[in-house]
Protein backbone atom coordinates (compact mmCIF):
# COMPACT_ATOMS: atom_id res chain seq x y z
CA UNK A 1 0.00 0.00 0.00
CA UNK A 2 1.42 3.46 -1.07
CA UNK A 3 1.74 6.06 2.18
CA UNK A 4 -1.17 7.93 0.83
CA UNK A 5 -3.89 5.63 0.66
CA UNK A 6 -1.93 4.01 4.06
CA UNK A 7 -2.58 8.19 5.77
CA UNK A 8 -5.83 8.13 4.80
CA UNK A 9 -6.86 4.86 5.81
CA UNK A 10 -5.11 5.53 9.06
CA UNK A 11 -7.11 8.84 9.41
CA UNK A 12 -10.78 6.68 8.76
CA UNK A 13 -9.94 3.98 11.08
CA UNK A 14 -8.80 6.55 14.10
CA UNK A 15 -12.10 8.72 13.33
CA UNK A 16 -14.59 5.53 13.12
CA UNK A 17 -12.92 4.24 16.76
CA UNK A 18 -13.98 7.87 18.05
CA UNK A 19 -17.21 8.26 16.64
CA UNK A 20 -18.88 5.13 15.43
CA UNK A 21 -20.24 6.87 12.24
CA UNK A 22 -18.92 6.30 8.76
CA UNK A 23 -16.52 8.82 7.95
CA UNK A 24 -16.80 10.79 4.25
CA UNK A 25 -14.08 12.09 2.37
CA UNK A 26 -14.97 15.87 2.95
CA UNK A 27 -14.53 15.18 6.66
CA UNK A 28 -11.20 14.13 6.10
CA UNK A 29 -10.16 16.65 4.10
CA UNK A 30 -10.99 19.19 6.20
CA UNK A 31 -10.27 17.36 9.76
CA UNK A 32 -7.31 16.21 8.95
CA UNK A 33 -5.64 18.71 7.10
CA UNK A 34 -4.86 16.15 4.15
CA UNK A 35 -3.19 18.40 0.86
CA UNK A 36 -6.10 16.77 -1.77
CA UNK A 37 -9.58 18.01 -2.84
CA UNK A 38 -11.82 15.61 -1.21
CA UNK A 39 -12.38 14.00 -4.52
CA UNK A 40 -8.99 12.97 -4.80
CA UNK A 41 -9.71 11.39 -1.42
CA UNK A 42 -13.05 9.89 -2.41
CA UNK A 43 -11.11 7.97 -4.95
CA UNK A 44 -7.99 6.71 -2.90
CA UNK A 45 -10.95 5.58 -0.23
CA UNK A 46 -13.22 3.69 -3.23
CA UNK A 47 -9.76 2.29 -4.23
CA UNK A 48 -9.20 0.76 -0.50
CA UNK A 49 -12.72 -0.49 -0.43
CA UNK A 50 -11.83 -2.37 -3.16
CA UNK A 51 -8.50 -3.72 -1.77
CA UNK A 52 -11.15 -4.94 1.24
CA UNK A 53 -9.41 -2.52 3.74
CA UNK A 54 -13.29 -0.64 3.65
CA UNK A 55 -16.40 -1.09 3.27
CA UNK A 56 -19.79 0.92 2.44
CA UNK A 57 -22.71 1.21 4.20
CA UNK A 58 -26.06 1.11 1.77
CA UNK A 59 -27.66 3.71 4.25
CA UNK A 60 -24.67 5.72 4.62
CA UNK A 61 -22.14 7.97 1.55
CA UNK A 62 -19.32 7.19 4.16
CA UNK A 63 -17.11 4.17 4.92
CA UNK A 64 -15.73 2.18 7.88
CA UNK A 65 -13.20 -0.11 7.98
CA UNK A 66 -13.20 -4.14 7.64
CA UNK A 67 -11.33 -6.19 9.72
CA UNK A 68 -8.64 -6.26 7.42
CA UNK A 69 -8.59 -2.57 7.48
CA UNK A 70 -8.28 -2.52 11.11
CA UNK A 71 -5.62 -5.61 11.10
CA UNK A 72 -3.65 -3.55 8.97
CA UNK A 73 -4.04 -0.33 11.63
CA UNK A 74 -3.03 -2.68 14.46
CA UNK A 75 0.38 -3.67 11.85
CA UNK A 76 1.35 -0.16 11.63
CA UNK A 77 0.60 1.13 15.79
CA UNK A 78 2.42 -2.16 17.05
CA UNK A 79 5.59 -0.93 15.31
CA UNK A 80 5.59 2.42 16.89
CA UNK A 81 6.33 2.81 20.47
CA UNK A 82 3.76 5.31 22.14
CA UNK A 83 2.77 5.08 25.36
CA UNK A 84 0.59 7.37 27.54
CA UNK A 85 1.86 9.21 30.62
CA UNK A 86 -1.39 9.96 32.14
CA UNK A 87 -2.53 6.11 31.92
CA UNK A 88 1.06 5.08 33.32
CA UNK A 89 0.45 7.45 36.41
CA UNK A 90 -3.22 6.47 37.23
CA UNK A 91 -2.12 2.88 36.91
CA UNK A 92 1.03 2.81 38.95
CA UNK A 93 -0.98 4.43 41.48
CA UNK A 94 -3.77 2.18 42.02
CA UNK A 95 -2.07 -1.31 41.70
CA UNK A 96 1.40 0.16 42.97
CA UNK A 97 -0.45 1.19 46.59
CA UNK A 98 -1.80 -2.74 46.81
CA UNK A 99 0.52 -4.23 49.13
CA UNK A 100 -2.03 -7.75 49.66
CA UNK A 101 -2.03 -10.92 47.47
CA UNK A 102 -1.31 -11.48 44.61
CA UNK A 103 -5.46 -12.12 43.87
CA UNK A 104 -6.27 -8.50 45.10
CA UNK A 105 -3.64 -6.79 42.40
CA UNK A 106 -5.15 -8.84 39.62
CA UNK A 107 -8.63 -8.03 40.61
CA UNK A 108 -7.36 -4.54 40.88
CA UNK A 109 -5.05 -4.59 37.31
CA UNK A 110 -8.74 -5.94 35.91
CA UNK A 111 -10.55 -2.71 37.29
CA UNK A 112 -7.52 -0.08 36.46
CA UNK A 113 -7.85 -1.90 32.49
CA UNK A 114 -11.28 -0.93 32.41
CA UNK A 115 -11.43 2.24 33.68
CA UNK A 116 -8.42 3.36 31.40
CA UNK A 117 -9.86 1.99 28.20
CA UNK A 118 -13.64 2.28 28.91
CA UNK A 119 -14.43 -1.52 27.91
CA UNK A 120 -14.17 -4.50 30.07
CA UNK A 121 -10.79 -5.42 31.22
CA UNK A 122 -9.76 -8.87 32.64
CA UNK A 123 -6.83 -10.39 34.76
CA UNK A 124 -5.74 -13.57 36.40
CA UNK A 125 -4.08 -17.09 36.00
CA UNK A 126 -5.54 -20.35 33.96
CA UNK A 127 -7.20 -20.65 37.40
CA UNK A 128 -8.92 -18.01 38.36
CA UNK A 129 -9.91 -14.48 36.00
CA UNK A 130 -11.36 -11.21 37.40
CA UNK A 131 -13.02 -8.98 35.28
CA UNK A 132 -14.99 -5.53 35.20
CA UNK A 133 -16.17 -3.39 33.21
CA UNK A 134 -19.11 -5.69 31.64
CA UNK A 135 -21.13 -2.21 31.00
CA UNK A 136 -18.76 -0.55 29.51
CA UNK A 137 -18.72 -3.40 26.66
CA UNK A 138 -22.52 -3.15 26.21
CA UNK A 139 -22.49 0.77 26.24
CA UNK A 140 -21.68 0.47 22.25
CA UNK A 141 -24.53 0.33 19.98
CA UNK A 142 -23.06 -2.46 17.78
CA UNK A 143 -22.96 -4.75 20.78
CA UNK A 144 -26.68 -4.66 21.21
CA UNK A 145 -27.90 -6.86 18.95
CA UNK A 146 -29.37 -9.64 20.27
CA UNK A 147 -27.12 -12.26 18.52
CA UNK A 148 -23.96 -10.26 19.07
CA UNK A 149 -25.06 -10.08 23.14
CA UNK A 150 -25.47 -14.10 23.19
CA UNK A 151 -22.16 -14.37 21.13
CA UNK A 152 -20.08 -11.70 23.74
CA UNK A 153 -21.73 -13.75 26.95
CA UNK A 154 -20.06 -17.06 25.29
CA UNK A 155 -16.65 -15.62 25.15
CA UNK A 156 -17.12 -13.47 28.43
CA UNK A 157 -18.17 -16.89 29.98
CA UNK A 158 -15.48 -19.26 28.31
CA UNK A 159 -12.37 -17.10 29.24
CA UNK A 160 -10.63 -19.42 31.68
CA UNK A 161 -10.79 -21.72 28.49
CA UNK A 162 -10.06 -19.32 26.38
CA UNK A 163 -6.66 -18.71 28.96
CA UNK A 164 -5.75 -22.01 28.97
CA UNK A 165 -5.79 -22.59 25.21
CA UNK A 166 -2.94 -20.31 24.44
CA UNK A 167 0.22 -21.16 23.85
CA UNK A 168 3.34 -20.45 25.94
CA UNK A 169 5.27 -17.41 25.67
CA UNK A 170 3.15 -15.76 22.90
CA UNK A 171 4.19 -12.45 24.21
CA UNK A 172 1.24 -10.03 23.34
CA UNK A 173 -1.44 -10.39 20.78
CA UNK A 174 -4.18 -8.50 19.58
CA UNK A 175 -7.05 -10.55 17.86
CA UNK A 176 -9.59 -9.12 16.16
CA UNK A 177 -13.55 -9.60 15.45
CA UNK A 178 -13.18 -13.31 13.64
CA UNK A 179 -9.83 -14.26 14.89
CA UNK A 180 -11.40 -14.39 18.31
CA UNK A 181 -11.21 -18.56 19.00
CA UNK A 182 -14.64 -18.23 20.95
CA UNK A 183 -17.75 -16.17 20.04
CA UNK A 184 -15.95 -15.00 16.68
CA UNK A 185 -19.50 -13.51 15.12
CA UNK A 186 -19.60 -11.28 18.62
CA UNK A 187 -17.92 -7.95 17.15
CA UNK A 188 -15.34 -7.98 19.79
CA UNK A 189 -11.77 -7.74 19.81
CA UNK A 190 -9.15 -8.87 22.49
CA UNK A 191 -5.68 -7.30 23.17
CA UNK A 192 -4.54 -9.76 26.15
CA UNK A 193 -0.71 -10.29 27.40
CA UNK A 194 1.05 -12.66 29.81
CA UNK A 195 3.76 -11.76 33.22
CA UNK A 196 5.56 -13.65 35.45
CA UNK A 197 3.58 -14.04 38.76
CA UNK A 198 5.56 -14.20 41.96
CA UNK A 199 4.75 -17.74 42.00
CA UNK A 200 6.82 -18.30 39.56
CA UNK A 201 3.41 -19.27 36.68
CA UNK A 202 2.10 -16.95 34.13
CA UNK A 203 -0.40 -14.22 34.50
CA UNK A 204 -2.51 -13.02 32.18
CA UNK A 205 -4.00 -9.38 31.46
CA UNK A 206 -6.61 -8.38 28.86
CA UNK A 207 -9.16 -5.98 27.49
CA UNK A 208 -12.31 -6.79 25.31
CA UNK A 209 -13.57 -4.23 23.45
CA UNK A 210 -15.71 -3.61 20.06
CA UNK A 211 -13.93 -3.73 17.00
CA UNK A 212 -13.76 -0.08 17.04
CA UNK A 213 -12.05 -0.17 20.47
CA UNK A 214 -8.54 2.17 20.34
CA UNK A 215 -6.12 -0.08 19.83
CA UNK A 216 -3.04 2.50 20.57
CA UNK A 217 -4.68 2.69 24.66
CA UNK A 218 -5.54 -0.66 25.44
CA UNK A 219 -1.70 -1.64 24.41
CA UNK A 220 -0.75 1.05 26.03
CA UNK A 221 -2.78 0.33 29.14
CA UNK A 222 -1.52 -3.45 28.86
CA UNK A 223 2.05 -3.05 29.19
CA UNK A 224 1.80 0.04 31.67
CA UNK A 225 -0.20 -2.57 34.11
CA UNK A 226 2.56 -5.81 33.03
CA UNK A 227 5.26 -3.45 34.13
CA UNK A 228 3.75 -2.59 37.18
CA UNK A 229 2.74 -5.79 38.12
CA UNK A 230 6.12 -7.95 37.26
CA UNK A 231 8.06 -5.10 39.18
CA UNK A 232 5.30 -5.51 42.26
CA UNK A 233 6.18 -9.46 42.16
CA UNK A 234 9.83 -8.92 41.75
CA UNK A 235 9.99 -7.24 45.00
CA UNK A 236 7.70 -9.63 46.88
CA UNK A 237 10.14 -12.18 45.44
CA UNK A 238 13.17 -10.57 47.18
CA UNK A 239 11.14 -10.18 50.22
CA UNK A 240 10.32 -13.84 50.07
CA UNK A 241 13.69 -14.96 49.60
CA UNK A 242 15.26 -12.64 52.31
CA UNK A 243 13.01 -14.02 54.68
CA UNK A 244 14.31 -17.42 54.00
CA UNK A 245 17.38 -16.27 54.44
CA UNK A 246 17.21 -15.31 57.45
CA UNK A 247 15.70 -18.04 58.95
CA UNK A 248 18.55 -20.51 57.91
CA UNK A 249 20.72 -18.06 59.75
Amino acid sequence: MDSRKESILEAVVREYIETGIPVSSLLIAEKYSFPLSPATIRAEMSELERLGFLTHPHTSAGRTPTEKGYRYFVNMIEQEERLIERQGLVARKRIGSVEATLEKRLETASRVLSEITRNMGFAGTQDEIYSHGLGNLFSYPELLDPTRVLKTAELIDNLTYFIRELPLNFGTKILIGSEVPIGKSAGCSVVISEFKSEIGDYGYLGIIGPIRMSYEKSLSAINEVKDILEEKNEKTERKTSKRKANKTK
